[in-house]
Order: C-alpha cells, then structure tokens, then sequence
C-alpha cells in the first residue's frame, strides 16, 4: 500500500529529526570523558611500596604489583599463573601484592585481608594467603569468617592468643585501606589488576604473563654482547 503523499513531508520531518538526534547521541558519547582505562598502555600511577609483602627480587627494575581481593573468584582463578610467574621469573622480578578488597559485594575481604596481615606478625604471611584462597568457599559465604581464619591460624600453628588480638583489633586496618586508596587513586576498579611496572594488565595466564614479562624484561636489560676474545 503506497503512502498518502499528504503524509511525506510529515514523514520525511520525522526522519529527518530522529538522525539529527542520533547524531547528537552519538556526538555527545564520543566526546564525552571516560573512566573505562584500556589495558597494555603506560599510565600515570603513583605507588607507595613500603612495608608491602612481596615475593622475587627486590632490587629488581621490573616490578608487578597485583591489586586483589581474597574473596574474589577472579583472584582465585587467577593464583595458579601468577604462582607459575613468581616461580619462573622471580630472580629478575619484583612481584608487589596489593590489598583492594572490593567491599561492596565481598563483605568478608576486607576482615580477610587483616587476618593474613595477623599471620605475618608470626611470620607466615604467604601460607595463610594461600589458604585465604584455597579455603575461599568456606569462609567467602559466612556472616562472620572470625572463627575460619582462627582455624586457619591453628593449622599454621600460629599462636592463638597473639593472632586473635591482633585480628580483634582490625590492626592492620588501616595499612590495608590505604591500600585501597592507592587503587582508587590509580583507577583500579576490578581485580585482579596488574601493573607491570606503569602498565595495566588483565586477565592474564600463563602464556600471558610469559608474554609480558619477557617483553618488560627486553627494555631493561642490557643484552650481554659477544666475546671478542681472540682465541
């Protein structure tokens, strides 16, 4: 059925006006600012590394910090291949864990991650990092983790008393929000998120942690130059 032609100027108006205003959608996107950071470029970041647990070399010139969340799945998932990284490159590398518990939907991170800085006082940090995320379906759901991290503590043979004073008190709480500061102020948003050195990274396996590391590591060292020696 062919169109009333008293109706075309009504019709052409209206079509007229509807790209205008996809027009000026579209214009007003694109120049809009964002906050959405795309991964693999160097950023302006600050960090303040002090007093940071870390694992590798500490002198070294390329250093990963990894901002995470002990009652992250993501994080969990994603232990395996920064373990295999810390393992392969750990001599040439300086691997920085940064506390950025995501409060708003782990409730349980934040208590998380003073209880590992409780169990660095008696020296087992990392073990009790690891059963943070090994045991994570535990005590991720509970109302209160207090009694699961008190049973992780007597597995590590921790002194009880010690470590339930220091928990009680939240008395690393404040180092750890500071560390959530420093990722807030860095546009950290998700975990985990990793800078190797100014550069943000995401998702990475084994394969990509190869990747990027072998190439950090291409722009700082000076590659060793033949022997002219004559023989």
């Amino acid at each position: 059925m062919q169109e009333s032609s008293s109706n075309k100027p009504l019709i052409i108006g209206t079509v007229v006006v509807a790209a205008l205003v996809f027009v000026g959608l579209v214009w007003a996107i694109m120049s809009a600012p964002s906050d959405v950071v795309t991964p693999g470029g160097n950023e302006t970041v600050n960090f303040n590394d002090a007093g940071a647990k870390f694992q590798g070399n500490p002198e070294a010139k390329v250093v990963v910090r990894v901002y995470s969340d002990f009652q992250c799945p993501a994080c969990r998932a994603a232990e395996p291949a920064l373990n295999y990284a810390v393992a392969k490159y750990g001599d040439r590398v300086k691997f920085v864990w940064k506390d950025f518990p995501l409060m708003s939907i782990h409730p349980n991170a934040r208590n998380a991650a003073n209880a590992a800085w409780c169990a660095d006082e008696q020296g087992k940090y990392w073990q009790f990092h690891s059963l943070l995320f090994s045991e994570q379906a535990s005590w991720g759901p509970l109302p209160n983790p207090a009694d699961s991290f008190r049973s992780f503590a007597n597995r590590l043979e921790l002194e009880p008393n010690n470590f339930g004073t220091c928990y009680d008190a939240r008395r690393y709480d404040g180092q750890v929000m500071a560390s959530v500061q420093e990722g807030n102020a860095n546009r950290v948003n998700a975990t985990p998120t990793v800078f190797v050195n100014n550069t943000r990274q995401m998702g990475l396996d084994q394969a990509g942690w190869d990747r990027v590391l072998t190439a950090a590591l291409a722009q700082v060292e000076t590659p060793v130059s033949a022997s002219t020696t004559t023989p």
